[in-house]
C-alpha cells in the first residue's frame, strides 16, 4: 500500500510552535536559523578536526610533519590542537581553483547557471484556512504578476499570500482552476513591473532519463533545488477515486512545501509543476517518489484558466479494471482486451446508460478501449462534459452499443 502525500505544508495559527502536518515535531523558523548555525559551527568543527587527522596521518607515514597551506581562518581551538601535536600552522594563501564537475548526468555548470536564471520566478505562497496556515511554491510566468502553482495548495484558502524573492509579500487572487489537474493560476495585486518569470516547455517531448531539477520552498526554505531525473512519464496518480492522469515522475527529491514549485528540463523551461510525494506504508528505507503536473496539461486549459474559468473534466460514472484472460472466463466474455466495469454510479452517466457491473467496454465511439488508464485519458482528452459518446459493450456472448452523455466530475469527495 503507498500512500500519496500532497506537498504542501500546513501549520497551526495560533501555536508558538506550528503543528506541521507531514513532519513530526519541525523547528518554527527562529529556532531552525539556530539550529542551522549549530549545524555549521559543528560541520566546520568537523572538517577541521578532519584535516587534521589527514596531515598527522600523512606526516606520520612520511616520516615528517605535514605543511598545510591555506588561507582559511583557524579556529582557535583548533591552533591549539595543531601546536599540541606539532602539526605545522598555516604559512601561506594558496588559490586552488576546483576542478570542473561534468560527469556523465551531472553538469555543475549547467545546473547553477539554470538556478540562477530560475529561482527569482519561485515564490512562496502562504494561506490561511480558518485556523490553520499552509504554504507552497509557485512559479512566476507573466511579467505582469500571474503566479502558477497546485490548485491544492490554494484550495479553499480565505487568504493567500505570494512572497517574492525581495520578501515583497502581496495579496493574491486565483484566476483559474482546474481541480482535476491540480492547476491554479493566482494574480498578484499590485505586482511590481517587469517580473521575472519562466517559460513553460513541452513535456509531450520528455523521455525517461532526461534531466529535472525542481526549485522550490520545502518545510519553508526558500528557493531550494533538487535534482534528477525523469523517471517515468504517464503516470495516473489517485485521490481517493479520482484520477490524475498524465503524471510526470521523477527522482528529484520533494519535500512538503514544494508542491507548486517548478520541475525545469535542461533548458531551464517548466516541464511540470510538482505536486506529490508517493511513500510506502509501513516501510522504512523508502525514500518516497516524486510527481509532477506535466506542462501539457497546464497548456491545455492555459487560456481558459487565465479568463478566470473552473475547468470541470468529462465524467462517466464508471469504476473498472482491466480485462485479462481470467477476468473474462470469470464474466463470461470472449473478448481478451477492454475495460470490465466493476462499479457504476446510481446517478451517473453510465447507469442512464443502462451499463451494469460486469460489463466489458471495448469502444468509444469505434476507438478500441485496451485498458481502464488509456480508456480514462481518452475520455479526459477527447471529450468535454456535455459530449455524447458511443459505447459498444460486451456483456455475455452479447455485443451492444449504446450511447452516453457525459457529465462534469462531481465537485466534493471523489467519485468513479
Amino acid at each position: 500500500m503507498a500512500d500519496y502525500v500532497c506537498t504542501r505544508m500546513e501549520v497551526t495559527q495560533s501555536a508558538d510552535v506550528p503543528d506541521f502536518a507531514f513532519s513530526a515535531d519541525p523547528p518554527v523558523r527562529s529556532r531552525r536559523v539556530v539550529v542551522l548555525r549549530f549545524v555549521r559551527t559543528a560541520l566546520s568543527g568537523l572538517v577541521w578536526f578532519a584535516i587534521v587527522v589527514v596531515l598527522l596521518g600523512v606526516g606520520a607515514a612520511a616520516g615528517s610533519t605535514a605543511v598545510w597551506a591555506t588561507d582559511a581562518k583557524v579556529p582557535p581551538q583548533v591552533a591549539a590542537f595543531l601546536r599540541r601535536t606539532g602539526v605545522a600552522m598555516p604559512v601561506r594563501a594558496v588559490q586552488v581553483e576546483p576542478a570542473p564537475v561534468k560527469s556523465g548526468l551531472y553538469d555543475r555548470a549547467l545546473v547553477t547557471g539554470i538556478y540562477d536564471r530560475a529561482s527569482p520566478s519561485i515564490v512562496e505562497i502562504t494561506t490561511i484556512r480558518g485556523e490553520r496556515r499552509g504554504s507552497g511554491s509557485g512559479v512566476l510566468i507573466s511579467p505582469n504578476g500571474t503566479v502558477l502553482t497546485n490548485y491544492h495548495v490554494v484550495r479553499d484558502a480565505t487568504s493567500i499570500e505570494v512572497t517574492l524573492l525581495d520578501h515583497t509579500r502581496l495579496v493574491a487572487t486565483m484566476l483559474g482552476r482546474d481541480p482535476q489537474d491540480d492547476i491554479a493560476f493566482l494574480r498578484l495585486e499590485d505586482a511590481p513591473p517587469s517580473l521575472q518569470t519562466l517559460t513553460l516547455g513541452d513535456s509531450d517531448e520528455l523521455r525517461p532519463g532526461e534531466l529535472a531539477i525542481a526549485i522550490g520552498n520545502p518545510i519553508g526554505l526558500d528557493r531550494s533545488i533538487s535534482v534528477g531525473v525523469i523517471s517515468g512519464l504517464g503516470r495516473t496518480l489517485r485521490d481517493g477515486d479520482r484520477p490524475m492522469r498524465h503524471i510526470i515522475q521523477t527522482d528529484a527529491t520533494l519535500n512538503p512545501g514544494n508542491s507548486g514549485g517548478a520541475l525545469l528540463n535542461a533548458a531551464g523551461e517548466v516541464i511540470g509543476i510538482t505536486n506529490a510525494i508517493e511513500r510506502a506504508a509501513g516501510r522504512t528505507g523508502f525514500g518516497g517518489i516524486g510527481y509532477a503536473v506535466p506542462s501539457s496539461s497546464v497548456k491545455r486549459f492555459a487560456d481558459r484558466l487565465l479568463a478566470g474559468e473552473h475547468i470541470r473534466h468529462a465524467w462517466l460514472g464508471i469504476s473498472g479494471q482491466d480485462v485479462t484472460p481470467s477476468a473474462a472466463r470469470e464474466l463470461g466474455v470472449t473478448v481478451s482486451r477492454g475495460v470490465a466495469i466493476g462499479s457504476v454510479v446510481g446517478v451517473g452517466p453510465a447507469a442512464r446508460a443502462g451499463l451494469r457491473k460486469g460489463d466489458v467496454i471495448t469502444a468509444v465511439d469505434r476507438a478500441p478501449v485496451e485498458t481502464m488508464d488509456a480508456f480514462g485519458a481518452y475520455l479526459d482528452r477527447t471529450y468535454r462534459p456535455g459530449d455524447r459518446v458511443t459505447l459498444t459493450i460486451s456483456r455475455g456472448s452479447e455485443t451492444i452499443e449504446t450511447m452516453a452523455t457525459l457529465e462534469p466530475w462531481p465537485e466534493g469527495d471523489m467519485a468513479p
